[in-house]
């Protein structure tokens, strides 16, 4: 397994997060990875489980490319899930699927090829707080609660955890 340095960015109240796909159904155009994680991300920031939960339990399911406001696809399954990293630290983390919609053959080309390898998050913080991270010797932000805006398809996901397990071509029968 490799672990692949992502970005997350946060400006102000407005949160951009994002994680690489570990899966491709070619014959039902289905993306399947891990949308965020509650892993304190490269700018300090931290979204709690709870977080993730709820904004994803309002969540519209929605799918642009590259945060753009032109849809690209709709989510079509939802799941908490636990993620080891190479260290066996254990997180909490949404794990998706996703549809990438027959109008957006381009979008389509660009996962296929590797152009787009994982998911971005965009929303609203509603609520946060500083906390000591021991880990990495510093102050955080825990990010408690966000509006979910958008979950995009990306060529460079944020979150340093996630990366891409497994192609899977269900046409041609490879994991």
């Amino acid at each position: 397994m490799t672990i692949t340095k992502s970005h997350w960015a946060v400006d102000g109240d407005t949160l951009s997060t994002s994680v690489n796909i570990t899966k491709v159904d070619v014959e039902n155009r289905l993306v399947s990875g891990f949308a965020s994680l509650d892993n304190v991300d490269l700018t300090g920031d931290r979204i709690t489980a709870e977080a993730n939960r709820k904004a994803f339990g309002k969540f519209r399911g929605n799918v642009r490319e590259m945060h753009q406001p032109i849809a690209a696809g709709k989510v079509v399954d939802i799941q908490e899930k636990s993620y080891y990293d190479e260290d066996g630290a254990l997180y909490t983390g949404i794990f998706v699927q996703t549809n990438v919609s027959r109008g957006a053959p381009q979008t389509w080309e660009k996962v296929l090829d590797g152009t787009l390898s994982g998911f971005s998050i965009g929303g609203n913080i509603n609520e946060a707080t500083a906390a000591f991270d021991k880990v990495n010797n510093k102050t955080i932000r825990v990010i408690e609660d966000y509006d979910l805006v958008e979950l995009s398809l990306v060529d460079s996901p944020a979150n340093q955890l996630a990366n891409i397990f497994s192609i899977q071509k269900a046409d041609q029968g490879v994991t």
